[in-house]
């Protein structure tokens, strides 16, 4: 797959059938998220990180993010890594967005 936009290297690969859930699954690891109209199971580990899942019941869609950090600290003009979560929020958000959340 090439990547058309930079967020798109911050999607999950890591996908599965879980078979104690009888379902096809995303393992999201830190710095990464997953969006989906299809059901499905999301699965991360958290240690000190932060996992913030959203989910639009009326258009069908949802997803998580995993993030490590709220913000860069202000040491990049422009934090664009989805282990920060201002970028990861954004990304998480726009990508719902773009699937007809509200």
């Amino acid at each position: 797959m090439v990547s058309k936009h930079q967020y798109d290297e911050h999607l999950a690969s890591n996908r599965y059938f879980d078979r104690g859930f009888g379902v096809e699954a995303a393992k999201i690891l830190p710095g990464e998220y997953f969006v989906s109209s299809q059901g499905g199971l999301l699965v991360t580990v958290l240690g000190s990180c932060v996992a913030a899942c959203i989910r639009d019941g009326d258009a069908g869609v949802g997803g998580m993010n995993h993030f490590m950090l709220p913000d860069d600290g202000g040491r990049e003009t422009v934090g664009t890594s989805a282990r920060y979560g201002t970028y990861a929020m954004e990304v998480l958000i726009n990508q719902l967005l773009k699937m007809g959340a509200r």
